[in-house]
């Protein structure tokens, strides 16, 4: 007789989980912010309530916030003990409330694609 316990759903192979990259939420008064490279990690866009600001075109009458999400993605294989690091020497020039790490599974990213 089958059960609760054997009928479950059909079990799929783990797959591997990497970290791939991180979004950092900066608040600046100071406009769109301009990013060095952090070690392990490259900026790749930036966006405002939604909207891409960076890189590209910016309309003048776009109504921008203090709050962006800055996505670093990484340039190598990293750990969280990389991720500390890139925040630590973030917080020296720059003021952020949130950072979600981002995360690949197998090769699906786990994550929204940039714009």
């Amino acid at each position: 007789m089958l059960t609760k316990a054997t009928t479950g759903r059909a079990k799929r192979p783990a797959k591997p989980i990497t970290l791939v990259g991180v979004d950092v939420y900066i608040i600046t008064e100071n406009g769109i912010p301009a990013f060095d490279d952090y070690g392990a990690f490259k900026i790749e866009f930036i966006s405002n309530r939604g909207t891409k600001v960076w890189p590209g075109y910016v309309s003048e009458d776009l109504m921008l916030v203090n709050w962006y999400r800055c996505r670093f993605m990484a340039t190598k294989a990293v750990t969280d003990t990389d991720v500390d690091t890139f925040l630590t020497a973030l917080s020296k020039k720059w003021k952020w409330s949130a950072a979600q790490k981002l995360w690949n599974y197998g090769d699906e990213a786990g994550f929204s694609k940039a714009y």
